[in-house]
């Protein structure tokens, strides 16, 4: 019987959004084959929520994403661990951005994801 170690990991860590000082939106991220499942918080975040803009191609006009008629917002804080709970409103997605409260240094975010 095969071992843990020796399955293809699912899920992925490779992936970093960075917002710089005093912005509020990310570089844009090519999810190119996976699927946003999460993100990791590092402890100089500055902020409580996070949106997500997308669009279908690369340089291309990103608009928030939606669910329900409202903007989608994940809440998190820093130095923690949120997962996106509504998989569906993200799936498919390719190019994206995120999108917080202004920060008051440069920041990476990490992002977990998932082969299609």
């Amino acid at each position: 019987m095969p071992e843990s170690h020796q399955y293809q990991p699912n899920d992925s860590y490779n992936l970093t959004a960075t917002i710089a000082n005093g912005a509020t939106e990310s570089n844009e991220i090519d999810l190119n084959g996976t699927d946003l499942i999460g993100l990791f918080m590092p402890s100089t975040f500055d902020g409580s929520t996070v949106q997500i803009k997308a669009a279908p191609a690369s340089g291309g006009t990103f608009v928030t994403v939606q669910s329900g008629g409202v903007d989608f917002t994940l809440t998190t804080a820093a130095s923690k661990y949120c997962p996106v709970e509504n998989l569906p409103v993200v799936a498919g997605l390719r190019f994206i951005k995120l999108v917080t409260g202004t920060q008051t240094g440069d920041t990476a975010i990490t992002l977990a994801t998932r082969p299609l």
